[in-house]
């Protein structure tokens, strides 16, 4: 249903171990801290998307077609056509329309409280203050990040639609398993008629998000849009990173 181009990505997983003891002149009396488990990714899509998978949700079985859903590796439109991204689309017939990004990772502690930092950069096409049926284009779109310990999976809901398996919330109300990290509105007015995409990025700096894993020690990420804009939105998906510090 999807076409998606695997291709090789600089992509890295870094483990680091800190350790920190309390000084005293007497040996016997040093109490060591806990060693802190911190776990940081991170992730260029301008080289390919190194098994990262697409995925859509809250929309009718089989109206993929009626959706406009695709995805794929691509290079940016102008001005930005020296750069390469994921690429995800799709027309919000249902007013509900759930676009998503996702990959595996391991290495995590089992059993252990993770809180973690995201960032993430996009190209966007929609200025702020614009009018828009269901919502505005830019800030009615809302983009999350999240971490689930299982995979998130758009379900038959057994009423003919798509829904996912995961707690992310709806629309600008986050859930247990995705946080609102801001909206897909770029820094250009709506009365410049300038409709190019341009960066933007995101963090949850001021609002670290929580986890705890399973046995596995297997954290599945994600980043997505939960869009109220009752019409078309493509999102390029440039890079990321992503912290995780046990506590």
């Amino acid at each position: 249903m999807f076409n998606f181009l695997p291709k090789k990505i600089f992509c890295s997983m870094t483990i680091s171990l800190l350790v920190a003891c309390g000084g005293s002149s007497n040996p016997s009396n040093i109490t060591p801290r806990p060693i802190v488990d911190k776990v940081t990714i991170t992730f260029d899509f301008n080289q390919g998307i190194d098994d990262w998978i697409a995925g859509f949700a809250d929309y009718p079985i089989g109206e993929e077609f009626f959706y406009e859903l695709s995805s794929n590796f691509e290079q940016l439109p102008s001005p930005l056509e020296n750069q390469s991204g994921f690429f995800l689309s799709g027309n919000n017939h249902s007013d509900d329309l759930f676009m998503f990004i996702k990959k595996s990772f391991t290495n995590f502690k089992p059993n252990s409280r993770y809180q973690i930092q995201f960032e993430i950069t996009f190209a966007t096409n929609a200025p702020k203050n614009c009018a828009g049926a269901g919502g505005p284009p830019g800030e009615g779109v809302i983009i999350k990040a999240g971490a689930s310990v299982i995979e998130p999976l758009a379900m038959n809901n057994g009423s003919g639609s798509y829904l996912m398996n995961i707690d992310k919330g709806n629309q600008s109300v986050g859930g247990s398993d995705a946080m609102v990290i801001g909206d897909f509105s770029n820094s250009k007015n709506c009365g410049m008629q300038d409709f190019s995409y341009e960066l933007k990025t995101l963090n949850n700096d001021g609002n670290l998000f929580t986890v705890q894993t399973s046995d596995s020690g297997t954290l599945w990420m994600t980043f997505s849009t939960d869009s109220g804009f009752e019409s078309t939105t493509g999102i390029y998906y440039l890079r990321g990173k992503i912290v995780s510090t046990e506590f």
